[in-house]
């Protein structure tokens, strides 16, 4: 009984820990790339008021540029998503007697 209940919580722990790790990997990809949208924002302000010939042409194409750097930066702290692996198989009932049978 008392194995049973300190599976059960190191189990509960894990998956807390696991949760917010990932709130935390959420959080944080978030935070730079908004931050990564902003500095992007600044360089091409600056870049369209010294350019003031393509200024036009540049400030059309900030909106695309600010997103996909802020793509770019949450993808670099999340990671790509990943396929779950499929559960590992239980061993055959005779395995597991020949393996007793060893012991």
């Amino acid at each position: 009984m008392v194995r049973i209940t300190r599976t059960k919580a190191g189990r509960a722990i894990a998956s807390a820990a696991r949760r917010g790790a990932h709130t935390i990997k959420t959080v944080a990809g978030d935070a730079i790339g908004a931050a990564a949208k902003a500095a992007t924002g600044v360089v091409l302000d600056s870049t369209a008021k010294i350019l003031e010939t393509g200024r036009a042409k540049v400030e059309q194409s900030s909106p695309s540029m600010q997103r996909a750097a802020a793509r770019a930066a949450r993808r670099t702290v999340r990671g790509r998503a990943r396929k779950k692996s499929a559960p590992k198989r239980r061993r055959s009932v005779t395995k597991r007697k020949a393996k007793r049978r060893a012991r």
